[in-house]
């Protein structure tokens, strides 16, 4: 069985950028993939996606089915959904969110649809100017802002964390101004926090065990910047850390109830990773939902975590995503993966 994995190459933008450290992931991921496919007894073929030639790659896949690993953001977002329509006007089987969920990478079209399924979210808002906006939400301070069509933490910084009114809209213009997107902001949650993945099985959606960020004592609040995640001579680049996290029986029937029906409602497909906060360690609201996250064999990422306690090595888990991916092509027997 031949397998594309297609990963998006970093734009131009995005390499004379600060940022594009997050950007060089992708094709380690997809290598990573590919090796875990040849344990599989697959045959993985690497497919870079550039900005320049996106329908032209595309039309040229051969492959029995296709991982997705399309990651541009922010500005460059709208090159996502064009790949996602050329996907799926293609007709080969792929991995992942589908064109109508992929929009959730938007954080605000995600945030609505957490609220138009009434699915715990903190209070938020979405800012589009910069200048005066009011402020409409009754948020309980502290907030954070975040950029709108970010992801890996892009755009997060110390003030990204304030406490009034009057420090928000500073922020708030601060970051239209020199990110040029919308942002939100929502309440922050100073609980503890997970990373849930959820994998698509025949009998319907498995929470796998969750995982949970642990931060050390800090005068700062518990959430990372981006310099803190990604620069490892930040100061801070040490002082978090990912646990598998112990739950009462209640709370697991909780989380699972809550990312099992998030998993359904939003149309989600084969896996995903939903990130959430623990409120008054009775109360799980749900920060992200992420229609395509990342895939990569490091045992201090969640997902390899949550699987590898579910006895289940790193080639296990894409086998199962691929058995998922199949399972929908009728053209397929099971017998064949």
């Amino acid at each position: 069985m031949t397998i594309a994995i297609l990963y998006s190459e970093p734009t131009k933008r995005a390499l004379q950028g600060p940022y594009s450290i997050a950007e060089e992931d992708t094709v380690l991921s997809a290598k990573k993939i590919a090796q875990a496919l040849i344990t599989k007894g697959a045959t993985p073929k690497l497919v870079g996606l550039s900005e320049y030639s996106i329908q032209k790659t595309i039309a040229n896949i051969r492959a029995d089915c296709i991982i997705n690993l399309i990651d541009w953001t922010g500005s460059d977002l709208p090159l996502s959904l064009q790949a996602m329509e050329e996907l799926t006007k293609h007709g080969i089987p792929f991995a992942g969110a589908t064109y109508e969920n992929f929009t959730f990478v938007d954080k605000v079209m995600m945030k609505k649809a957490l609220d138009l399924h009434r699915l715990p979210t903190p209070a938020w808002q979405v800012f589009h100017t910069g200048g005066k906006e009011k402020i409409y939400t009754p948020f309980v301070f502290p907030v954070i802002v975040k950029l709108a069509h970010e992801h890996c933490s892009v755009g997060i910084e110390k003030t990204s964390f304030v406490k009034d009114k009057d420090a928000l809209q500073t922020v708030v213009q601060d970051r239209i101004r020199r990110f040029g997107q919308d942002v939100y902001a929502e309440e922050f949650i100073t609980g503890r926090e997970f990373q849930i993945t959820v994998l698509e099985k025949e009998e319907g959606p498995l929470m796998l065990p969750p995982a949970e960020i642990v931060y050390k004592p800090s005068p700062h609040p518990g959430f990372l910047t981006f310099s803190e995640r990604w620069n490892e001579n930040d100061p801070e680049y040490f002082r978090s850390k990912t646990v598998l996290a112990v739950l009462s029986e209640e709370q697991l029937l909780m989380f699972e109830r809550i990312v099992k029906r998030t998993f359904v409602v939003l149309g989600f497909r084969d896996f995903t990773r939903i990130d959430a906060r623990l409120k008054n360690d009775h109360t799980l609201l749900i920060l992200e939902a992420n229609p395509n996250p990342g895939l990569d064999d490091d045992e201090l990422y969640s997902m390899t975590m949550s699987a590898k306690a579910a006895g289940m090595t790193f080639p296990d888990l894409i086998w199962d995503i691929i058995r998922s991916v199949l399972r929908r092509n009728p053209l397929r027997r099971k017998e064949e993966f």
